[in-house]
């Protein structure tokens, strides 16, 4: 019961989260697009319409979590969003890649690549798990 007294505030933190990084990203697409190309996880067909694609769903994710309706399919739908970019960076890491921006706040705000940015992807996921457990 005491865990449903965090949801709202976990909603706010999260929606405003994925909102945040999707606006950032949407201002160089072409940018972002060949950040995410320098990952070398997806076919080159791939890369543009994803990259392109990947701030409005995030934003529009965002908005839903944030607003609360159907909060456990929004919730499920940001920690989907937390688990691809978590696979992403762990194939760039493990890969040794040397990245001096990962992308995961657009071209604008640069953030290498590193083993912390994993873990801070990982604490965000959980944070998402928690918020579709306790919104079911």
């Amino acid at each position: 019961m005491e865990l449903l007294l965090f949801v709202p505030a976990l909603r706010i933190v999260l929606g405003l989260l994925l909102i945040v990084t999707g606006i950032l990203k949407i201002p160089n697409l072409r940018g972002f697009s060949v950040i995410v190309a320098s990952y070398g996880l997806l076919p080159r067909v791939l890369v543009r319409p994803l990259a392109y694609a990947q701030p409005f769903v995030e934003f529009v994710i965002g908005a839903w979590v944030l607003s609360g309706k159907q909060l456990f399919w929004g919730a499920l739908a940001g920690l989907g969003l937390m688990l691809i970019a978590n696979v992403f960076v762990l194939y760039a890491l493990v890969q040794k890649k040397k990245m001096d921006n990962c992308g995961c706040y657009g071209v604008a705000v640069r953030v290498p690549l590193t083993w912390k940015k994993f873990g801070e992807n990982v604490v965000w996921t959980l944070l998402f798990a928690l918020l579709a457990f306790a919104s079911y």
